[in-house]
């Protein structure tokens, strides 16, 4: 049976129950109708989640649908963007894609946690002023999560529009949006989260934002109608009647990445980095040659990080399946 670990899937399918609730939820719909354009029902749902009014809250097909949302409403041709490096490689798509100058603020990882400059960061975002600023807490390929702190001061300061991009925040410690629970969001920022981590339910394409005050107008002015199909929208309802059984999964998956992260480091030459995601970055004791040999049926995601980040190694991003799955890598790992 091959391990799927390349996407930072959840490994689990909705429990039976929940299914039935969703099936028989699906019955009921009458399909020859659009969705309710205002998607009244879901956004309340989530507001009960997150703890946000709905009224700020932006459903899309997808972070992605969002993140298209946010580049065309706020990047024009020529713009600057600014990330840190490594990063999520969509952002780099979309800044291509839109005609932007993406600047990267590199980490270092060189030593046995991942180092990110955020004094550097600030003074970059300072001095350059850039049209958007993208941060992925937990980051995705490093699975660390950035300080609230931070994140704080960086939307305090940034003087354009600010991404908090927390698709893996309900694996992470702690998280900005949580920590601005009964406060008022900035009205520059934006916390983009999804259904397809935590939640297990990639399939569906359900993700949203938590938006300031003139984020929210502006984006609401770019989304297309019925963006999110009624099917999704079905399930992404399901799932949040049922939470506690979705979420109490995330703990047995942080129990077998903290395994997996200490079964990697007793391995002669191999580093496996402290997460607060669903995956865990790895450095290899080989070359990928030599391990793409004898890989098999393991689909792991092989990272060629940037000249700034160390580029001598191979690197690999291991998603979190279940525990059969990490038994695999870590014995394929110590076979090589």
């Amino acid at each position: 049976m091959r391990c799927f670990l390349d996407k930072n899937e959840n490994p689990f399918d909705l429990p039976e129950d929940v299914k039935r609730f969703f099936l028989a939820k699906v019955a009921r719909l009458p399909l020859n109708r659009y969705p309710d354009p205002n998607y009244r029902e879901l956004k309340e749902k989530l507001s009960s989640y997150c703890g946000f009014p709905a009224g700020y809250i932006l459903p899309g097909n997808g972070g992605d649908e969002i993140l298209w949302m946010v580049f065309s409403r706020f990047v024009a041709p020529g713009d600057d963007v600014l990330v840190f490096s490594p990063t999520f490689s969509e952002y780099y798509r979309l800044a291509d894609l839109f005609g932007a100058k993406l600047h990267c603020v590199p980490a270092d990882l060189r030593g046995e946690e991942p180092l990110f400059d955020y004094d550097l960061f600030l003074k970059t975002m300072k001095e350059l002023k850039p049209s958007l600023v993208l941060l992925d807490s937990p980051n995705n390929p490093t699975g660390r999560s950035h300080p609230v702190s931070f994140i704080g001061e960086a939307v305090a300061l940034c003087e354009s529009t600010i991404v908090i991009d927390e698709a893996y925040g309900e694996f992470a410690r702690e998280t900005w949006l949580a920590s601005m629970r009964g406060k008022a969001l900035p009205t520059n920022s934006l916390a983009l989260k999804t259904l397809s981590k935590a939640w297990g339910l990639a399939g569906i394409r359900l993700g949203y934002a938590v938006c300031g005050e003139d984020t929210a107008s502006a984006l609401n002015g770019a989304r297309a109608p019925f963006n999110v199909n009624v099917l999704s929208n079905a399930a992404a309802e399901t799932v949040l009647e049922h939470a506690e059984a979705l979420l109490g999964r995330v703990e047995s998956l942080k129990v077998l990445r903290d395994s997996f992260v200490r079964n990697v480091n007793a391995l002669p030459g191999w580093k496996a980095f402290r997460s607060d995601a669903n995956f865990v970055l790895v450095r290899a004791a080989f070359p990928w040659e030599t391990i793409s040999e004898s890989i098999g049926d393991i689909c792991l995601k092989r990272f060629s990080l940037s000249p700034e980040t160390e580029n001598s190694s191979c690197w690999l991003r291991v998603s979190i399946g279940s525990k059969a799955d990490m038994d695999s890598v870590v014995a394929f790992f110590s076979k090589i």
